[in-house]
């Protein structure tokens, strides 16, 4: 085996968590970065890498699945690996934001690609892991599969596709009530093995998700969007206190989960603060709480992209 094909078989699948959140930070940083600080070009720059650097792990994890389909269909059969799972559609929507730039409207075929395969493993998770559901088998990472379709709701106006993004907004939204609590229900009472523990991270995700696509592909409502940013703020600062002791569990692929949620967080207090600017509820200096956010994620990722380049690299040296 040459030395990429043991990378590819040593890239965890979860990887794809860490590629969603590249891109999505790559995106965010270029409209922080352009409209807010007025600096387009440094904007540009941090997008281009950040996409770039996306892309690869994109196209990393296809080549992946196509010279290790066993490690594919064996991960499909893990509660916590097949939902995470669902961060590669996601990614591939905002990959597509990126591809739009470069040859325009063309692009909307892979955010549709995105949109159907995600709804395509909501279908598989459900029948293979509702079936007979198992309150041991309830991630948090299950969240990815039911909610993160509300990707769609967000990344949706670059394409003009409104209509397609408030269905997935209410699909992602209906499907948040009774999992949350099932969810609370099963870390409460059930311990989570360690090398999942990360996931609990995910957590922040929600809200923020689903305030970010109200933003994106609904009309403004102010008490909608102030209620949505203190709800959120109250779950971030809950899982912030959990953050500490889970940096400091050694590497498991599920660090990928002190990505993304994150990054959509500093996504959804960017959207929603400039929908209040915007409206005139606030004033522009509220930007500064999106900008700590913003930094704060970009460190995670930043840190998450090197231990699992570290760890892969370990991987093939022994091997």
């Amino acid at each position: 085996m040459n030395t990429f094909k043991k990378v590819l078989s040593a890239l965890p699948l979860p990887a794809s968590g860490v590629m969603l959140a590249i891109a999505s930070l790559g995106i965010l940083l270029m409209q922080f970065f352009g409209p807010i600080l007025n600096m387009p070009y440094a904007g540009f720059v941090l997008q281009f890498i950040f996409g770039t650097v996306s892309a690869v792990l994109w196209v990393m994890l296809i080549l992946k699945a196509v010279l290790f389909p066993v490690q594919i269909r064996s991960a499909l059969h893990d509660p916590v690996l097949a939902s995470v799972a669902g961060t590669f559609p996601m990614a591939s929507m905002a990959l597509s934001v990126y591809l739009a730039e470069i040859i325009g409207e063309t692009a909307v075929y892979l955010w549709c690609a995105g949109v159907v395969l995600h709804a395509v493993l909501i279908v598989f998770f459900s029948i293979r892991f509702l079936k007979e559901p198992k309150l041991s088998q309830v991630f948090p990472s299950w969240l990815v599969v039911y909610v993160g379709i509300v990707l769609a709701s967000i990344t949706a106006p670059y394409f003009n596709q409104i209509f397609v993004g408030q269905i997935c907004f209410w699909f992602g939204f209906a499907a948040l009530v009774p999992l949350l609590p099932a969810l609370l229900i099963r870390c409460t009472q059930i311990p989570i093995p360690e090398p999942a523990k990360p996931l609990i991270c995910i957590f922040a995700a929600p809200i923020s998700i689903i305030l970010a696509g109200y933003v994106q592909s609904f009309s403004l409502n102010g008490g909608i969007v102030s209620a949505l940013l203190l709800a959120e703020t109250f779950v971030l600062i809950l899982v912030l206190l959990q953050l500490p002791k889970l940096l400091m569990l050694p590497f498991y692929p599920s660090y990928a989960a002190f990505t993304f949620p994150f990054v959509v967080t500093a996504t959804a207090y960017f959207f929603g603060v400039q929908s209040l600017v915007e409206a005139g509820f606030i004033s522009a200096g509220w930007y500064v709480v999106p900008a700590v956010v913003i930094l704060f994620a970009a460190v995670l990722v930043v840190y998450v992209f090197v231990r699992y380049v570290g760890e892969v690299c370990k991987a093939v040296s022994i091997s």
